[in-house]
């Protein structure tokens, strides 16, 4: 971490605390740290690590991006989310829910992300031979997220099928499994398993958000999010060599029909976006919002 950089750092740091009428005492205390060490991070004689930076964050009830990175703190916009899907009358959760799976998601990748900036190393995205890794990482993050925001509904059944399971707390409560595919691709897994899923599609831009079709950056941004029921005759299946032996993507058919419940409009990889409900949709809440603004 360059000299610069902790300096701003530590006046974040500092204007955070004082816009909230806190001691550095106060604050030291929240975050278990010496109020002397937060006085060196302050003025930018100090390095915290991640896990104080982490403490801070916390004890001044922001996330590490805010905190480290104020100018692209990310999170999904309310006006992106598609409203009334009726997959929601089969899920125990709403809108709230998918977008806690983004925030989580974002706050996550971001908290990495300045863990390797620290070191001088590329941003996570980088980090991967191979994007599905990447795209495994965001579902795990993903569907953390959405538990958290069940009211204790489901639980990450870590590792195994489906990702998102009843906690046992309610009788009647699906299994959901979440799967994530880079731009226009179709998601995909190893054998075809029938059920409810969420598929979540990113794209790489630059940590600015801004975006070229054909064109990857560095920065993970969710671009659309669906939800939906699939039969096991509604996957491409192919024999392909390597241990999995068998790979079962969803057809497009099946995708398209999942009801669209998170879309970011400046992001879609497609020159033409075949779900136009949901674009003007969308879009007519953009509209409203920025109108709102003037």
């Amino acid at each position: 971490m360059d000299d610069e950089f902790k300096q701003k750092l530590g006046n974040r740091i500092k204007e955070l605390r004082e816009l909230q009428n806190s001691s550095l005492e106060e604050v030291a205390e929240k975050a278990d740290i010496h109020r002397t060490t937060l006085g060196k991070i302050e003025r930018g004689n100090r390095e915290p690590s991640i896990s104080i930076a982490l403490r801070i964050a916390e004890a001044l009830d922001v996330t590490v991006t805010e905190l480290v990175n104020p100018d692209s703190f990310r999170t999904p916009k309310e006006e992106h989310v598609v409203s009334n899907a009726d997959i929601y009358d089969k899920v125990p959760f709403g809108e709230a829910a998918v977008l806690r799976g983004i925030e989580e998601t974002y706050e996550n990748l971001d908290t990495i992300d300045f863990a390797f900036q620290r070191r001088g190393a590329e941003p996570l995205a980088e980090q991967f031979d191979e994007y599905s890794a990447l795209s495994t990482v965001i579902g795990e993050f993903f569907a953390t997220g959405v538990a958290s925001a069940s009211d204790g509904l489901y639980e990450v059944n870590a590792g195994d099928f489906p990702d998102l399971i009843s906690t046992g707390k309610k009788e009647g409560i699906p299994g959901i499994e979440v799967k994530v595919a880079m731009e226009k691709n179709m998601p995909e897994g190893h054998l075809p398993k029938p059920g409810m899923y969420i598929v979540i599609r990113y794209i790489l831009a630059d940590r600015d958000k801004n975006y070229v079709k054909g064109e990857r950056g560095d920065t993970a941004w969710v671009w659309e999010v669906r939800m939906g029921e699939i039969e096991e005759d509604q996957f491409n299946k192919s024999d392909t060599k390597g241990d999995s032996g068998k790979t079962a993507t969803f057809s497009a058919d099946a995708l398209w029909d999942f009801d669209c419940v998170y879309l970011d409009p400046e992001l879609i990889p497609y020159s033409r976006y075949k779900d136009k409900g949901a674009l003007a949709e969308v879009q007519g809440q953009q509209q409203l919002s920025e109108g709102s603004t003037h």
